[in-house]
């Protein structure tokens, strides 16, 4: 009589192997999309944004900007 059922340490060596295939089936399809980039520990230090010598004065931060008259018809 077979009723189809797996005992459960099948069950867990099944989803090991599973696991295992599909990890490598994610690296390699990650290397397809993005090839790895060389890695350079020093590049973490490096800042895109370049940061003004000064920074701009609070004036002009403050100052309310001018509206002009809504001309009429």
């Amino acid at each position: 009589m077979s009723s189809g059922w797996k005992n459960e340490d099948d069950i867990k060596a099944e989803l090991r192997i599973l696991t295992d295939e599909l990890r490598v089936l994610r690296h390699e399809l990650r290397n397809m999309v993005a090839p790895p980039k060389p890695h350079n520990p020093a590049r973490a230090f490096l800042h895109r944004q370049v940061w003004p010598a000064t920074p701009p004065s609070a004036d002009a931060a403050e100052a309310p900007r001018e509206r002009k008259p809504k001309k009429k018809r």
